[in-house]
């Protein structure tokens, strides 16, 4: 009995931890990605300032 409850704790977990990445990644952004370059910029700058009453995220990475 004590098996099956763990089991099934554990199961509730997994199934947890998979929604939580998936909003993570896909959530309320809708999971869009973009590589900015001189042809989108203005498109995102725009796009960014309209976003100005919510939260707005941006990573920069550098190969260097």
């Amino acid at each position: 009995m004590e098996t099956l409850k763990i089991k099934h704790v554990l199961s509730l977990a997994a199934f947890i931890a998979v929604l939580l990445v998936g909003w993570y990644f896909w959530g309320p952004a809708g999971g869009r990605l973009t590589v900015l370059n001189e042809g989108n910029l203005a498109q995102f700058r725009q796009q960014f300032d309209a976003a100005a009453i919510s939260e707005r995220v941006v990573l920069l990475l550098s190969p260097t």
